[in-house]
C-alpha cells in the first residue's frame, strides 16, 4: 500500500468520529457567540482551533498540494491538536487528564483519544514531508 493511500485511509478513519465533534463544536460556537461574554472566550479559543484542525484533516485528503498549502495544512493540524489539549485542560481539568492517562474505559478512550493520536501521527508525517520538500530546494 502506498504511503499516500495509507495517509488518506487514516485521515478518513480519523474524520469519522471527529465529524460528530465538529457538529457539537459548531453548535457550541453558535451558542457562545449568540450570548458572548469575556468569560466564554476561554472555551471559544479551543473550539475555534479544533474546527481549524478538522479543516486541516479535510485538506489532508487532497494529494499533491503545493509547498504553501502543505504548510497551511500542517498549521491547521497542529492547531487542532492544541485546541484539543486546551479544551481538555479548561473544561475537564485534572480529572480529564487522569481519565486519558489511566485508560479506565478503553472503548470510550479509543473514540475520544484515538482520533487525536491519529492526527498527531498525520502531523508528524506531514512535518517530515515538508522538511524533505524544504531540503530539496
Amino acid at each position: 500500500m502506498k504511503k499516500e493511500t495509507l495517509n488518506i485511509f487514516i485521515t478518513i478513519l480519523t474524520l469519522i468520529p471527529l465529524t460528530f465533534y465538529l457538529i457539537i463544536s459548531v453548535y457550541a460556537l453558535y451558542n457562545i457567540l449568540s450570548k458572548f461574554s469575556v468569560d466564554t472566550l476561554i472555551i471559544l479559543i479551543p473550539i475555534t482551533l479544533g474546527i481549524l484542525g478538522y479543516i486541516g484533516l479535510l485538506m489532508n485528503l487532497k494529494k499533491d498540494k503545493g509547498q504553501k498549502w502543505e504548510f497551511i495544512n500542517l498549521t491547521f493540524l497542529i492547531s487542532g491538536i492544541i485546541g484539543w489539549v486546551l479544551f481538555n485542560s479548561f473544561v475537564g481539568g485534572i480529572e480529564a487528564w487522569k481519565w486519558i492517562i489511566m485508560i479506565e474505559e478503553p472503548d470510550e478512550w479509543l473514540i475520544f483519544v484515538g482520533p487525536i493520536l491519529l492526527t498527531m501521527y498525520l502531523t508528524i508525517i506531514k512535518a517530515k514531508h515538508l522538511t524533505t520538500m524544504y531540503l530539496k530546494l
